[in-house]
C-alpha cells in the first residue's frame, strides 16, 4: 500500500511540475517577444530619424520681432506677501472637529441603537415589528441624510451619516431575521443582498472608503452585538458571504486598499466564534461550504490587480499565502477525525489549484510577476506538505528527495532561480529529518542488511543530491560542489550506521551465561568493519576528486582518512583484541600507501601535462 501510495503522489507532482515547465517556458518566449518588439521600435526610430536628417531644409519665413512691450509701471514697495500655514495646533483641531467627532458620534449611535433594540427586547417596550421598524427608519434618515448633505459640498459629514445609517440597516435586518423570525431566509438574504448593494453603491459614487469600512465593520459587529446564544449558522453564513460579496465588488470596481483585509478577518473572525460555541459534526457540510465560498471570493479579489493589469502590493501579497493555508487549516481540523486519509489529496488539489492560477497569471500577461513566483509557491509548498501528510516514516524522507531533484531539475532546465532555490530548501528539509528522525541513535532491531527503510531512505537521498549536483555542473554553478558533498557525506552516514547498528543489534540479541565472549566478537567485528569502510570510502572520494579533477572531493577524502587514523589509534588499538586489530590497522595501512602511490602518480601527471 505505501508503494501504491507513493506512486500516486509521484503521478501528482509530476502532473504539478509539467505544468510549471509549460508556465516558465511561456513566459520565456513572452520575454523574448516583447525584446522583439523593442528591437522593431528601435529600428523604426532609427529609420525616423535617418529620413529627418536627410530631408532637405525648408525655407522659413522671415521673423517679425515683435513690438517691444511698455515699461511696466514701477509697483509701490510693499510688505512681501506671506503665506499663511496653519499651525500644528489649528490642523490637529480641523482634524478632530471635522473628521473624528463626527465618526465617534456615529459608532456612539450605533453601539446605543443596538443596546436600545436589546434592552427593549428584554422588557417587552416595543414589539419585535416596531422595533425592527424603527431601526429601518432611522438607517433611512441617515442616508438620505448623509446624501443631501453630499450634493451641498459637506462631503466628510455626509460620509458619517451615511456610514451610520448603513450600519442601522444592517443590524435591523439581521436582527428581524435572526432574532424576531419576521423573515424568512430567501427574504432576509434579499434584503442583506439590498442594503450591502446600496452601501457599496454609496461608497462607490462618494469615492469614499471609510463608508465601505465602515459598513463593513458595523456589519461584522452585528451578530456579536445581538447574540442571544442561539444557534441561526445558515443565517450567520449567508449574512457574512453577503458582506464578503458586496467586498469583491468594491475591489475589483475600485481597488480599495485594506477593505479586503479588513473583510477577511472578520469573516474568519466570526466563523471561529461560532466554531468554538456550536460547532458539531453535523454542521459539517454547512462549515466546509462556507469556507469553500470564501476561499473562493478572496481568492478573485487577490486576482483584481491581474485583472485591473496593475501591480500588486504587500496586502495582495498577503492575503494571497494567508487565503490558502488558512482554508487548508480550517479544512483538516474539521475532516482530520474522520478523513485523516484523505488530507494528502486535499494539499495535492490545493497545489494543482494554485498552478492553474499561475497559468491565469500568465494568460493575464500582468507587469507584475511577483504574484506569479505566489502562486508557484505555494503550489510547492502544498507539495511539500502532502508527502508527511499522507505518507509515514521513512517514505516522507524519499518523497522530499525526489521532489527536491525535480524541482532541480525543472530550475536548470527552465534556468529560473527561484526553483533552484526552493528545491535547495527541500533538500536542506529532508537532510535534517534524515539526520534527526530517521537515524536510529539508539536502538536497533535486527533487520536486513541494505534492504531496509533507513538504508534505502539515505540512498535516496545521497542519490538525489549527486544527481542535483550533475544538474547543477551543466551550468556552471556554485551549488554543484555544496550538493555533491552533502550527497556524499548522507551516503558515508547511512553506510556507517548500517555496517555498526547490523552487527550491535545481532550483538543485543544474544541471551544466555555463554553470551558474553559472543557479544565481545560482535562489537569487535562492528568496529572493525567500520575502520574498512571508512578507509575504502576515503580512498573512494580521492580517486574520484582526482577522476573529476575537484580538489574539495580529494581534501574530503583526505580528512576521512585523517578521521579513519584517530579512530583506529585511540579505539581500535586499544579495545579491539586478536585478529581484529590486526585486520584494522593493516588495511589502513594498505590503503594509506596506495594512496599516497596515487598521488604521486596522478600529480605527476598533471604536472607533466601542465608543462607540455
Amino acid at each position: 500500500m505505501d508503494w501504491l501510495v507513493a506512486l500516486v503522489l509521484l503521478i501528482l507532482g509530476c502532473c504539478l511540475v509539467l505544468p510549471v515547465i509549460a508556465l516558465v517556458r511561456t513566459q520565456r518566449i513572452r520575454n523574448l517577444e516583447l525584446r522583439l518588439a523593442g528591437v522593431e521600435a528601435a529600428l523604426l526610430r532609427l529609420i525616423r530619424e535617418r529620413q529627418a536628417a536627410e530631408a532637405p531644409p525648408q525655407t522659413s519665413q522671415p521673423v517679425v520681432p515683435p513690438e517691444p512691450l511698455p515699461p511696466a509701471e514701477p509697483r509701490p514697495a510693499s510688505a512681501p506677501a506671506v503665506s499663511v500655514v496653519p499651525a500644528p495646533s489649528a490642523q490637529l483641531e480641523t482634524v478632530i472637529g471635522q473628521r473624528w467627532l463626527g465618526w465617534i458620534a456615529v459608532l456612539l449611535i450605533f453601539f446605543a441603537a443596538a443596546f436600545f433594540l436589546k434592552y427593549a427586547f428584554e422588557n417587552c417596550w416595543i414589539g419585535e415589528l416596531g422595533r425592527v421598524m424603527l431601526g429601518i427608519l432611522a438607517g433611512i434618515g441617515f442616508t438620505w441624510a448623509g446624501h443631501a448633505l453630499h450634493h451641498r459640498g459637506w462631503r466628510v459629514y455626509s460620509r458619517v451619516l451615511t456610514a451610520g445609517g448603513i450600519a442601522l440597516l444592517y443590524l435591523s435586518v439581521y436582527a428581524a431575521f435572526g432574532f424576531y423570525h419576521l423573515l424568512e431566509q430567501r427574504s432576509a438574504f434579499l434584503f442583506l443582498a439590498i442594503v450591502v448593494a446600496e452601501a457599496h453603491l454609496l461608497a462607490s459614487l462618494y469615492n469614499a472608503r471609510s463608508i465601505a469600512a465602515m459598513a463593513l465593520v458595523g456589519g461584522f459587529l452585528v451578530p456579536a452585538l445581538l447574540s442571544t446564544g442561539r444557534d441561526q449558522h445558515l443565517a450567520l453564513f449567508s449574512y457574512i458571504l453577503a458582506l464578503d460579496l458586496g467586498m469583491l465588488w468594491l475591489v475589483l470596481r475600485r481597488g480599495w486598499k485594506w477593505v479586503g483585509s479588513l473583510a477577511f478577518a472578520g469573516s474568519h473572525m466570526l466563523f471561529w466564534a461560532w466554531y468554538e460555541q456550536h460547532y458539531h459534526p453535523e454542521k459539517l457540510a454547512a462549515a466546509l461550504g462556507f469556507q469553500a465560498a470564501v476561499f473562493l471570493l478572496f481568492s478573485l479579489a487577490d486576482l483584481a490587480p491581474a485583472l485591473g493589469r496593475g501591480e500588486a502590493g504587500a496586502e495582495e501579497w498577503t492575503r494571497s499565502v494567508a487565503n490558502p493555508f488558512v482554508f487548508y487549516a480550517t479544512c483538516y481540523s474539521l475532516l482530520r477525525e474522520d478523513y485523516r486519509d484523505w488530507m494528502g489529496a486535499l494539499a495535492i488539489g490545493m497545489a494543482m489549484l494554485y498552478a492553474a492560477r499561475a497559468q491565469i497569471e500568465i494568460k493575464l500577461r500582468t507587469r507584475d510577476r511577483r504574484m506569479l513566483l505566489v502562486a508557484l509557491s505555494t503550489a510547492l509548498t502544498f507539495v511539500t506538505l502532502a508527502i508527511p501528510i499522507q505518507l509515514k516514516a521513512n517514505w516522507i524522507t524519499i518523497g522530499w528527495a525526489a521532489e527536491a531533484l525535480t524541482l532541480a531539475w525543472v530550475g536548470v532546465e527552465m534556468e529560473t532561480r527561484p526553483l533552484r532555490l526552493f528545491s535547495n530548501l527541500v533538500f536542506g528539509l529532508t537532510v535534517v529529518r534524515l539526520f534527526f528522525l530517521d537515524t536510529p541513535w539508539n536502538y536497533r532491531p535486527a533487520f536486513t542488511p541494505v534492504l531496509n527503510r533507513y538504508f534505502l531512505a539515505a540512498l535516496a537521498v545521497a542519490a538525489s543530491l549527486v544527481a542535483a549536483a550533475v544538474l547543477y555542473r551543466r551550468l556552471a554553478l556554485r551549488s554543484a560542489l555544496t550538493a555533491g558533498l552533502f550527497g556524499a557525506a548522507v551516503l558515508w552516514l547511512g553506510s556507517s550506521v548500517e555496517t555498526y547498528t547490523y552487527f550491535d543489534a545481532l550483538a543485543a540479541n544474544l541471551r544466555g551465561p555463554r553470551s558474553y565472549e559472543a557479544v565481545r566478537h560482535l562489537r569487535w567485528t562492528g568496529q572493525m568493519a567500520l575502520s574498512l569502510l571508512w578507509s575504502a570510502y576515503a580512498a573512494a572520494l580521492t580517486l574520484a576528486g582526482f577522476r573529476l579533477r575537484v580538489s574539495a572531493l580529494r581534501s574530503a577524502g583526505l580528512a576521512l582518512f585523517g578521521l579513519t587514523l584517530v579512530k583506529v589509534v585511540l579505539l581500535d588499538m586499544s579495545q579491539l583484541r586478536q585478529l581484529y586489530r590486526i585486520v584494522a590497522v593493516l588495511a589502513l595501512g594498505v590503503v594509506l600507501l596506495g594512496v599516497a602511490w596515487a598521488y604521486q602518480k596522478l600529480l605527476r601527471r598533471e604536472s607533466e601535462a601542465g608543462r607540455a
